[in-house]
């Protein structure tokens, strides 16, 4: 038996995610005495993750590196969840019911490495191995409202607006390529309203 659950925020830089993965720690540490949550990301900060953030900052054409960079993802997520996630969720009994929350996930993998001109087909063979979540969420947000949420930071490798619009395209994919319960969340709303559609998501899967 699958033990615990298992929820994915993913979407472009700026689409929202983290301020989302802290809204729902903070509303599920609260719901239920018997929840016990893990917020976690990837790239993780283990060695594979410390090299693709170098990479990410580092390098400008965002078309470079499409390879190392998956493998390396791959070799990361294989650590966090035989680490990190996997042996939390397994810790779920019928007195603690154990959520792990992770902000970015494969879906990222596929739609960021295919924007590179992977194949986008071989990039869901490669994740096919991971732990499916129980429910993923996919932030959707214009691609110039993305950029302009982060323009106060320093832009990483793949923040770029055409190379976006790739991406973008990737992620709203998904659903339709993968066998997964993922929801598509338009979070050019106000972070409330954002938050509100996922937590009603949320509550069904908990329920």
């Amino acid at each position: 038996m699958k033990k615990g659950i298992f929820i994915v925020v993913d979407g472009l830089d700026g689409s929202g995610k983290s301020e989302i993965v802290k809204m729902l720690h903070n509303y599920l540490f609260s719901k239920h005495k018997k929840y016990r949550i893990l917020t976690t990301r990837e790239p993780t900060n283990g060695s594979y993750g410390k090299l693709i953030r170098q990479m990410l900052s580092k390098e400008k054409d965002p078309e470079s590196s499409s390879k190392k960079l998956m493998w390396l993802f791959i070799k990361d997520r294989k650590e966090h969840l035989k680490n990190t996630i996997g042996p939390f969720l397994k810790k779920s009994n019928k007195h603690e019911l154990n959520i792990a929350l992770c902000d970015r996930y494969y879906y990222s993998t596929i739609a960021f490495q295919s924007a590179q001109g992977l194949d986008i087909q071989k990039l869901i063979e490669k994740n096919e191995q991971f732990r499916k979540p129980d429910i993923a969420f996919i932030l959707d947000v214009e691609p110039a409202i993305a950029l302009e949420r982060i323009s106060y930071r320093q832009k990483e490798k793949f923040e770029q607006l055409e190379f976006m619009k790739k991406i973008r395209k990737n992620f709203l994919k998904l659903p339709k390529l993968l066998n997964d319960n993922i929801k598509v969340i338009d979070s050019s709303k106000s972070l409330k309203e954002v938050f509100n559609n996922i937590r009603k998501e949320v509550d069904k899967v908990l329920d």
